[in-house]
C-alpha cells in the first residue's frame, strides 16, 4: 500500500475518532445543562390559614422541583385533577415551602391534610400569587342566606332535618338552645367538638375526644360556616354554663338537637293580667306576651287591677314601661312622645284605667329599625388590597363582648326604619363605640400591652414608635402566631381598632339598622395574654354573624 495513502487513512480515522469523542462530551454537557438548579428554598412563615391551597391538575406532584435532576412523580396530573374536585376536606392542601430555580420557575412544597400526598408542584413564575398547578383555596365558605320566617326553632329540632340543611341559620335557630344529640367518642363531626370544622385547617383537630361528660350540657350557637368541599353546615357552640366551657368548639349542625325547657305557667286569673302586643303596621298580634301579677292575695278574677302593684312595686303601667317593646318595635304612644315611666301614654286596649284581673291588655307597637350591628375585619397589609373578615375563632376569647348597657349607649339603637346616623359620632376616634370597645368596664377581653416585650406589625417589623413605648397598644389577643413564637416565648396576634380605617371603609352616613365594618390593625406580640374578665356580664349580640 502506498505509504502516503496509508498515512492519510490513519490520519482520517484519528480525526473521526476525535470528532466522535468531542461529540459525546458535548452531548453529555448539553444533557447536564437541561436540568434546572434551585437558587432559593425557604419555609413559608405566614399564618398557616392563609396558605390553604388546591391543586388543579395542570401540573404533577414531584419528590423535588419537576425540572431538577432525579425528580420523581408523586402524583400525576390526572390524579391531582381528580383530587381537586374531591368532596372530602381531607383532600385540602397546605403549602409550607417555596423554591425558585435558576430559570425563574417557582415550586411549592405542599401536603394534603390527610398526609397521603406530599411533594413539590410548579407554582408559576412569581411568589406573589399561586399559579401553575396551585390556586388559593378557602376551605370554608359562608352558608347561603336563609329564607328566614317566623318559624320557631322547634321546627328544626330533629337531627334528620338539620342534616340536610346547608343554608344559614334562621333567626329562631340562632336564638335556640341546643344539646349534643348523641354524646360519645365518634370522630365524625357529630359527637365531639373541634377547634375548626374538621379538616379545614391543617393539623387542627378535636377540642374534646368524648362528649359523654357533657350529655346534659346546653349550648348556644355563636358562629356558623360550611365546609367548601362537603357543603355541610358547621356551627360554633358555647356552653350556657361556664362549667362546661371545655366542650366549646365547632360541630356539625346535624349533631345538635334543640333543647326546650318545660315552661312554668305563672298566670293566675285571680292575680294576673296578660300583656300582649299588636303590630300597628299589620294589625296582627305578636307571639310575645308578658304577665303582670299582683303581690296581693285578696284579689279575684274580674276585679279592677288599677290600684295594685306587683312584688317590685310596679303598677301595670310601670310594668309595661319596664318591659319595653318586643325586639324590633317601640311602644306607640297617644301623644307621639316617648313612653312615660308610668306607662300612662301607652296606646293600650282596653285602657289601663279599665284593666281587670284575668284579662289581656293589648299594647300597640310600631316597627323600628333593628339595632345597628358590626362586622369585624382586619386591614390588609398591602395598600390597595381588600380587608379580610375576622371570625370569632380568630380572636383568642371570641368576638369582643360588650355589656348590654354599653351596646345600648354606644350604638345607634332602634329609631325610624328610614332614619340615618352619622358614622363618625359612634365609630370615630372619639366615638361612643370606640370608647366602649376599648374600656375594661364595658369590654370583657380588651387588654393593653406595653413595650416591655416584643411587638411586631403586620409586615413583621418591630414596633418602637414613641407613642407605643409610652402608652402601649390597646386591643384584643388573637390566636397563636407560629411565625413569631419560640419555645420560651409563644407569640399571639393582637388586634387594635383603627377608627380612621373604619371610617374609610363605610359611608359617612348610614341607615338605622345597618351593619358597620369595623377595621383592626393586626400586630404580633410575645406578651402573655391575661385571662378573660368573666365577672363582666357581656355578650356579642351586637356582632353581625
Amino acid at each position: 500500500m502506498n505509504k502516503n495513502l496509508k498515512r492519510s487513512i490513519y490520519t482520517g480515522i484519528a480525526a473521526l475518532s476525535f470528532v466522535a469523542i468531542a461529540g459525546t462530551a458535548n452531548a453529555t454537557n448539553a444533557s447536564a445543562k437541561s436540568y434546572a438548579k434551585v437558587t432559593s428554598n425557604k419555609t413559608l412563615t405566614t399564618d398557616g390559614t392563609t396558605r390553604n391551597v388546591n391543586v388543579n391538575g395542570t401540573n404533577a406532584l414531584y419528590t423535588k422541583a419537576g425540572t431538577l435532576k432525579g425528580a420523581k412523580t408523586v402524583a400525576t396530573k390526572a390524579t391531582l385533577s381528580n383530587l381537586s374536585t374531591s368532596k372530602s376536606s381531607e383532600k385540602n392542601w397546605r403549602a409550607y415551602k417555596v423554591a425558585t430555580t435558576n430559570r425563574g420557575s417557582v415550586y411549592y412544597k405542599v401536603v394534603s391534610f390527610d398526609g397521603t400526598y406530599r411533594g413539590w408542584i410548579y407554582g408559576g413564575k412569581s411568589t406573589s400569587a399561586y399559579a401553575g398547578g396551585l390556586k388559593d383555596y378557602n376551605t370554608t365558605t359562608d352558608p347561603t342566606a336563609s329564607t328566614d320566617t317566623s318559624s320557631s326553632a322547634s321546627s328544626y329540632s330533629t337531627t334528620s332535618s338539620q342534616a340536610s340543611q346547608t343554608s344559614a341559620l334562621t333567626t329562631a335557630q340562632k336564638a335556640a338552645t341546643y344539646k349534643i344529640a348523641t354524646p360519645g367518642t365518634t370522630n365524625d363531626g357529630t359527637e365531639v367538638t373541634y377547634s375548626y370544622p374538621a379538616w379545614t385547617q391543617y393539623k387542627k383537630g378535636r377540642v374534646i375526644t368524648d362528649s359523654t361528660p357533657y350529655k346534659d350540657a346546653t349550648f348556644k350557637i355563636t358562629d356558623e360556616t360550611t365546609r367548601t368541599r362537603e357543603g355541610d353546615l358547621w356551627v360554633k357552640i358555647e356552653a350556657t354554663n361556664s362549667a362546661n366551657s371545655a366542650a366549646n368548639g365547632w360541630i356539625k349542625y346535624s349533631g345538635l338537637t334543640t333543647y326546650t325547657s318545660t315552661p312554668v305557667s305563672t298566670f293566675d286569673s285571680d292575680t294576673s293580667v296578660k300583656i300582649a302586643y299588636r303590630d300597628t303596621s299589620t294589625g296582627k298580634t305578636l307571639s310575645t306576651t308578658n304577665t303582670w301579677t299582683t303581690s296581693s292575695s285578696s284579689t279575684k278574677e274580674g276585679g279592677s287591677a288599677v290600684n295594685y302593684t306587683n312584688s317590685d312595686g310596679q303598677t301595670i303601667g310601670k310594668y309595661i314601661y319596664s318591659k319595653g317593646a318586643p325586639s324590633g318595635y317601640k311602644i306607640t304612644t297617644t301623644d307621639s312622645k316617648d313612653l312615660a315611666t308610668d306607662g300612662s301614654n301607652a296606646t293600650v286596649t282596653p285602657s289601663l284605667a279599665n284593666a281587670t284581673f284575668g284579662a289581656t291588655l293589648t299594647v300597640d307597637v310600631t316597627p323600628v329599625a333593628s339595632m345597628t350591628k358590626v362586622k369585624y375585619e382586619v386591614a390588609s397589609a398591602t395598600t390597595g388590597n381588600a380587608n379580610s373578615t375576622l371570625s370569632s375563632s380568630d380572636f383568642l376569647y371570641g368576638y369582643p363582648a360588650l355589656t348590654a348597657s354599653a351596646q345600648t349607649s354606644s350604638l345607634p339603637v332602634g329609631g325610624s326604619t328610614s332614619g340615618t346616623f352619622t358614622v363618625s359620632s359612634y365609630f370615630g376616634s372619639d366615638g361612643t363605640f370606640t370608647k366602649a370597645l376599648n374600656s375594661t368596664s364595658s369590654s370583657n377581653s380588651v387588654q393593653t400591652i406595653k413595650r416591655n416585650s416584643d411587638i411586631w406589625d403586620a409586615s413583621g417589623n418591630e414596633v418602637i414608635t414613641p407613642s407605643v413605648i409610652a402608652n402601649g397598644l390597646t386591643g384584643f389577643f388573637g390566636q397563636t402566631d407560629s411565625s413569631k413564637s419560640t419555645t420560651s416565648a409563644p407569640a399571639h396576634y393582637f388586634y387594635v381598632y383603627n377608627p380612621t380605617k373604619t371610617l374609610a371603609a363605610n359611608a359617612s352616613t348610614m341607615n338605622n339598622g345597618s351593619t358597620v365594618n369595623i377595621v383592626f390593625d393586626r400586630y404580633s406580640t410575645n406578651t402573655t395574654p391575661a385571662s378573660l374578665n368573666s365577672d363582666l356580664n357581656a355578650n356579642t349580640d351586637y356582632v353581625s354573624k
